[in-house]
């Protein structure tokens, strides 16, 4: 255990892609060595610097995206007196840092990969009279690099190994629990020792040809395993990463008299069978994967994958189930895999376990509410985005807003039940994307005090956001010429079960009410559970068929265009200046897009492309003066609105919500038109940001 006191370097340190973790040991580190290590000094071979970068650079993606949350890296050192050192770092008071590395580079200053496996393998055997002769690379890789590469994997192992519970702990004493690599190879004792489960190696003796000859009948690599559990798993992991990982060669001859014996471990065998399924697990084979998505997935601490690119593909109709599988595996094999759990609740949510995903979800944020969304373009603006817990409609879309943009998303989810936290991520504007709803009302009320006097700026404040309920939008919008947006009002269950006995008092309840009327749950989105009543009898026949306990209630706006068809835009609104996200047209008075039939219908598409050719022109112009007074009243410098025109050329008002979806999945070759619009947005939005960072 090393004891540093050196809190920021390793800090630091455990920050850049685990592959750029390495160079000569610092000064403090080797202090904190010499107290054990005399004679430690900063390494001195040449070229032995950029050997260890090409090895690390050359480890299997998913070994270091396995070691990359709590490996501190490589350091080379001289007078270590072997050839590495794997051991914990701590604070002076016992705090862990992570797991540091050390290669002795004087001792490894001449090594070769073939020479150094076999002069490995042969210290096994010190008095035998076998030659032991092992090869991991062909002849032209046979250099220095691959040397120090079979031993990270081996050190990797190591390291991996800690606090897992595949075997016992090295810096602990004793034995306590249940392990999962342990018993392959190895049993307790009644005095409490752990000892082989296999005498077959120690009966082959001292002989390095009657060892490896005994091999095939225990669940050891290599005679070198069964030196230790912590040898055995260090082994089995390096040879799984080299072998089936890496596609690279490993046999051994041994030279018993005239007759030499061959032994290549051959990991379909079945003595090998539990240790491989193990290592499946933990260290999944993505190299070989042809789906790119499944393979990132599957990449244990992988980086997020995040909504649009999972979205995109249940969009696509390509099958979700490896996507899943994948992160579920990650999520098994290390609760603390934040990222995998994010992505599977996504990955719920589109596949319909909508319940089971919010879990996942809670999770995912309870383990770690800060997730990153790397800028696909070099970073040139970092935004902080505030989420709140729900389904895929529950937070702005901020992803497809920004997919292929130069901007970093910091996406931070905040909770009712945690304090706003004291470090939050490094940021030019902060965003507000939590949705309204009844559930997030006092989260947004907690969140305006949060961030009051913000030293960044912030787009989309929490109290306008707070305004957007059906109820609050219909009042917000109240009285404003042009525009035509019914009356909504919330009721309990029994309220609206009495009107329905009594239809009479339709007026009291809702002024501008008369039948037909539009009833939907509270808190309910994408037309589920949303009915239009034609009469009180349909209102009970309601009721007896959804079970909620509250819900909205409007008069019915027959908004049917000269052509027999309804026509619903989604316009967004950009600081105040209005684009079309997408134009449906139905023969049903509840329009979606999904479900209007626009795939199926080429003159539908006409008009969709002919709205968002000519949108500036037309509907625009018409509605300028409303949308301008929507904008000031809403005060959101983003936010979305579901709309129509009526018989009369009013501006139909469905819904306002800083969360509607807002995408450009659609396939370029049915819809042409569409790619070059939801670029007006893209734009719009980056701009709304800069102007935000800008102005502060």
């Amino acid at each position: 255990m090393i004891i540093s006191p050196e809190i920021d370097f390793w800090n630091d340190a455990i920050q850049p892609p685990t592959e750029r973790r390495h160079g000569p040991a610092p000064e403090h580190l080797l202090a904190a060595l010499r107290t054990s290590h005399a004679g430690l000094a900063a390494a001195s071979v040449p070229g032995f610097e950029a050997d260890l970068a090409q090895a690390l650079g050359s480890l299997p993606p998913a070994v270091l995206a396995r070691l990359h949350p709590n490996w501190l890296g490589a350091w080379a050192v001289d007078g270590l007196e072997r050839e590495a050192l794997t051991d914990l770092v701590v604070t002076p008071d016992g705090d862990f840092l992570g797991i540091v590395t050390l290669l002795d580079a004087g001792k490894l200053a001449d090594a070769s990969a073939n020479g150094w496996a076999t002069t490995r393998a042969s210290a096994v055997f010190p008095s035998s009279p076998s030659l032991v002769e092992v090869r991991v690379e062909e002849d032209a890789a046979d250099t220095r690099a691959n040397a120090l590469r079979l031993l990270l994997l081996r050190e990797a192992g190591k390291a991996l190994a800690a606090g897992r519970r595949f075997i016992p702990d090295w810096w602990a004493e004793g034995v306590a629990g249940e392990y999962s690599f342990l018993p392959l190879s190895w049993q307790v004792d009644d005095a409490g020792h752990v000892v082989p489960a296999d005498d077959a190696l120690r009966h082959a003796g001292p002989d390095a040809a009657a060892a490896y000859r005994a091999l095939d009948s225990t669940a050891w690599l290599t005679p070198a395993s069964a030196q230790s559990p912590l040898d055995d798993f260090a082994e089995a992991f390096a040879l799984y990463a080299h072998i089936v990982l890496s596609g690279r060669p490993y046999s051994v001859r041994v030279f018993d008299g005239a007759t030499p014996y061959d032994y290549v471990p051959r990991w379909d065998a079945p003595r090998l069978a539990g240790k491989l399924a193990l290592l499946k697990r933990f260290v999944p084979d993505v190299a070989h994967e042809p789906d790119p998505q499944v393979a990132a997935a599957a990449l244990p601490f992988a980086p997020l994958v995040g909504t649009a690119p999972l979205m995109r593909r249940a969009f696509n109709k390509i099958d979700m189930a490896p996507v899943a599988q994948a992160l579920l595996a990650r999520a098994e094999a290390d609760q603390l895999d934040a990222n995998a759990y994010l992505d599977f609740a996504i990955t719920l949510q589109l596949t319909g376990d909508r319940d089971v995903a919010l879990d996942v979800q809670a999770e995912a944020v309870r383990i770690r509410p800060h997730y990153t969304l790397p800028a696909r373009q070099g970073e040139m603006l970092r935004l902080l985005v505030i989420m709140g817990l729900g389904d895929l409609m529950a937070n702005t879309p901020i992803e497809f807003l920004l997919e292929d943009a130069d901007v970093t998303l910091e996406m931070l989810y905040v909770t009712a039940d945690a304090p706003w936290p004291e470090v939050v991520p490094e940021h030019d504007v902060m965003m507000v994307c939590m949705g309204e709803n009844d559930t997030n009302q006092p989260l947004l009320a907690r969140l305006s005090e949060w961030i009051a006097g913000w030293p960044r700026p912030v787009l989309n404040g929490p109290e306008r956001i707070a305004v957007l309920s059906r109820d609050g939008v219909c009042n917000a919008l109240a009285g404003i010429d042009g525009v035509e947006m019914p009356q909504t009002v919330r009721l309990p269950r029994a309220q609206l079960a009495a009107l329905a006995a009594a239809p009479d008092t339709l007026r009291e309840i809702l002024p501008d009410g008369v039948f037909p009327l539009i009833v939907r749950p509270l808190g309910s989105h994408a037309g589920h559970d949303l009915d239009k009543i034609d009469t009180p009898a349909d209102l009970a026949a309601y009721l007896e068929r959804v079970p909620a306990e509250a819900f909205y209630l409007s008069r019915f706006v027959d908004y049917r265009g000269a052509n027999g068809l309804f026509g619903k835009y989604r316009v967004v609104l950009v600081e105040g200046v209005p684009y079309l996200a997408h134009f449906a047209s139905s023969e049903h008075w509840m329009v979606h897009y999904l479900n209007a039939g626009m795939g199926e219908s080429a003159a539908k598409r006409a008009l969709e492309a002919e709205a968002m050719e000519h949108f500036d022109a037309t509907f625009a112009a018409r509605h300028r003066a409303a949308l301008a007074e929507i904008d000031r009243r809403i005060g959101l410098p983003y936010v979305g609105m579901d709309c129509a025109e009526t018989p009369d050329g009013k501006l139909l008002v469905f819904e306002v919500d800083n969360a509607m979806i807002v995408h450009a999945m659609d396939d370029e070759a049915m819809y042409p038109y569409k790619k070059p619009a939801m670029r007006k947005i893209f734009i719009a939005f980056r701009r709304m940001l800069e102007n935000a960072r800008t102005r502060r």
